[in-house]
């Protein structure tokens, strides 16, 4: 029983050791259409959305004190007595009955902006790159294309390597 035991301990341990050593990553094969497709990069202070264009690029720069909201109190306290019935309501599959909860009883008590309850990250500005490939002229091909994400975990076993 405890031979048994021991060897799922230790199955487990390399199961778990190999899953960690996969990658995580967010991988695209053409560059963003729309601002929902570009990623996300920063370090919780200063944050920008490049598309990955290439033959132009625009990036969206943001900075954490342009926040449109004042300082306060905004924590919902009592928010925290309907989580049961929206955890029940969703294991029924009621998705829109626990949303609707969420939206009444799930938001900032604070004056917010915008005549929304809470504030809002205002734009730090728009950056527009050219690039220029020398002897491409203005029409350039490309083939093989991809932009990616990793996690941070993924680029310091990387650096290491």
């Amino acid at each position: 029983m405890i031979r048994k035991f021991i060897l799922i301990i230790i199955s487990l341990g390399t199961a778990s050791a190999s899953f960690a050593q996969q990658p995580l990553k967010l991988w695209y094969d053409k560059p963003a259409q729309i601002w929902e497709e570009t990623l996300p990069l920063g370090n919780g202070r200063l944050g920008m959305m490049p598309d990955g264009g290439v033959t132009s690029e625009k990036v969206v720069l943001n900075d954490i004190t342009l926040w449109s909201g004042s300082s306060q109190d905004a924590n919902n306290y009592n928010a925290y007595k309907k989580l049961p019935e929206i955890r029940q309501l969703l294991l029924q599959g009621k998705n829109r009955e626990a949303q609707a909860l969420i939206d009444k009883d799930f938001i900032c008590t604070g004056k917010g902006s915008g005549g929304v309850p809470f504030g809002c990250y205002q734009l730090l500005g728009n950056l527009q790159l050219k690039y220029d490939y020398k002897d491409a002229g203005s029409d350039v091909k490309y083939t093989d294309y991809h932009r990616e994400l990793i996690s941070a975990n993924t680029l310091q076993a990387l650096a290491m390597m």
